[in-house]
């Protein structure tokens, strides 16, 4: 499970492809949840200070197909990766 906060909010994104199921929470709640073998793109908008902001996990594979990658925007920024 890859995990961040960012302006008091946070994002669990999964760490394994394994299943095939993953599951995005924000602020402990499911905002998004797909099954994929080679990963998913996972975007959903939340409303902070009165904003509406547009997020996107994304999810692969990697290459020896054990473990998982995961990138995530807020906005279009880049907020985390481990690519």
């Amino acid at each position: 499970m890859k995990t961040i906060v960012y302006n008091g909010h946070r994002i669990d994104a999964p760490g394994s492809t394994l299943t095939g199921l993953e599951v995005v929470r924000y602020d402990g709640n499911v905002v998004s949840s797909k099954r994929s073998v080679l990963g998913a793109n996972h975007p959903f908008e939340m409303e902070e200070n009165g904003e509406t902001v547009q997020y996107l996990v994304s999810i692969g594979t990697r290459w020896h197909g054990f473990s998982a990658t995961c990138k995530i925007f807020r906005n279009g920024e880049l907020l985390f990766s481990d690519c």
